[in-house]
This record gives structure tokens, C-alpha cells and sequence, in this order.
């Protein structure tokens, strides 16, 4: 099988659009979405006339055959993770204002009011966002696969702490290998290209590069929004086991 896999669109439908015509032309089997469709933050995007959450997530639903929530996107519906994180959220977490969910949290989470602006998203658009999984797992012939917006034990993305050593994606591989799976695939981190953990190590790798992952690997895959050099999406192929990056 052939996939695609693209993350972090954050409601850039114009960025979006390029990617999957790009995408149709690979001749891939299957795309795969790892969450983050919504969340436009003011300081850090340019592309606020062509902003479009709902569209985003029309073209998302119609093309991709796996769709993750991202720590936006559990946002955006007014969800609580699922799954266990470091931060308890109480059950009124959607409930308080801001000053009360900020002295509250003591800056372990991601709170978005100040900066981010709210997606338009329908009544329908919430609905499904709802349902979306904070993780999944594709079972091939070669191997089985685990799919998340970032790494165990904040799935989501929801605390506010990215990752620098090789080693603090340990509990994730254990969680992956929990489910039976012998590969990782995440964003989040918004790196321009490949940034995974293999055998307790980071590696980096740029658009156009290949690589061939191995067991218990972490890779992180490319955002769709961003800059103009650091936006793309990865392929996936799970016959040759060889991963490519794409720019945008």
C-alpha cells in the first residue's frame, strides 16, 4: 500500500488544495490525516482572507481514508482527550473562562483564546469532530502501523511541550508496540521534513530525502501550513518500506 500522510493544515485551504493535487498525481492508495485541521493563530499565519476551516475539513472527509484529532481540532469541538494525559482535565474544563482554565492549568496545556480565532465550523463540523480517534492503527501484510497527532502520553498535542531528545519518545514506542505495531507516524512538531526517533536518537531529513524506517521507529511528518519552505506531506510505502517527503 501507498499513502499519503498529512498533517498540521490549520484551516489553509489554499496549502491544502496544492497538496492533494500534488498527492493525486503520486498515484497513492490511501491519505491519511493526522488532526490539526483547524486552529488559525493570529501570530503565526499570514493567510487570514483565505482562512477556511469547514472547507478544510469537506476536502479532508471526502479524500482521506484515516482522519486523527489534533490537539486544535479537540479544541475547536470542545473535547477532553480520551486518552490519559500528565494535566487531569476536570469535566467543566469547557465550562471555565479563561483566567480560570489558565490558573488552572499553571502553563502545562495549550489554551488558544488569546491568539486563535474561532474556525466557523458548523453544527455538522463539530458533530464529526467528535468523533474523531486520538489514535489508530492500519493493519498490512508487511506490518502495522500507528497513527497520531503527536506522541504518547500527549496523543493530542493538548500540553504545551514539544520534544528534543531521542529518549522522550520511549513511552510512545512502548504505547505503539502495546498495540501491536512496528511504526509511528505523527505531527505537531512542524519540522521542514522528516523528524522521527530511531533507536533512542533524532534524525532529521529535508523535503526530497527517502528514508527507510525501521522497527520502532517515530517519524514525525511535514505540516501543511506554514512558511513557503517548510510545508509538504510525506508518502508512505509499505512494500518497499522507503518513506519520501514532498514540498508544497
Amino acid at each position: 500500500m501507498r499513502y499519503a500522510i498529512i498533517a498540521d493544515i490549520h484551516e489553509d485551504i489554499v496549502n491544502l488544495k496544492r497538496a492533494l493535487n500534488k498527492i493525486n498525481k503520486l498515484n497513492c492508495d490511501e491519505i491519511i490525516c493526522l488532526g490539526d485541521i483547524s486552529g488559525f493563530s493570529v501570530p503565526h499565519y499570514q493567510y487570514f482572507d483565505t482562512r477556511n476551516a469547514h472547507e478544510c475539513l469537506r476536502l479532508v472527509k471526502e479524500n482521506c481514508s484515516v482522519i486523527i484529532a489534533g490537539n486544535h481540532d479537540l479544541h475547536a469541538a470542545k473535547k477532553i482527550p480520551s486518552v490519559k494525559t500528565s494535566f487531569t482535565f476536570p469535566q467543566s474544563w469547557y465550562e471555565m473562562d479563561y483566567r480560570e482554565r489558565e490558573q488552572l492549568s499553571k502553563g502545562q496545556v495549550w489554551l488558544y483564546d488569546h491568539d486563535e480565532l474561532n474556525p466557523l465550523y458548523t453544527k455538522d463540523d463539530i458533530t464529526f469532530l467528535n468523533t474523531l480517534p486520538e489514535y489508530h492503527v492500519i493493519k498490512t501484510k508487511e506490518l502495522n502501523i500507528f497513527l497520531s497527532h503527536f506522541i504518547y502520553p500527549n496523543l493530542s498535542g493538548v500540553k504545551n511541550t514539544f520534544i528534543s531528545d531521542g529518549t522522550e519518545f520511549d513511552q510512545h514506542i512502548k504505547f505503539m508496540t502495546d498495540q501491536q505495531c512496528e511504526i509511528a507516524f505523527a505531527g505537531h512538531r512542524h519540522y521542514a521534513g522528516l523528524y522521527l526517533a530511531s533507536n533512542h536518537s533524532i534524525v532529521k531529513k529535508r523535503f526530497n530525502s527517502k528514508y527507510k524506517p525501521k522497527k520502532n521507529d517515530c517519524i514525525l511528518v511535514p505540516p501543511i501550513a506554514g512558511n513557503r519552505i517548510g510545508k509538504g506531506f510525506c508518502i508512505f510505502d509499505s512494500e518497499s518500506n522507503l518513506i519520501q517527503t514532498k514540498r508544497i
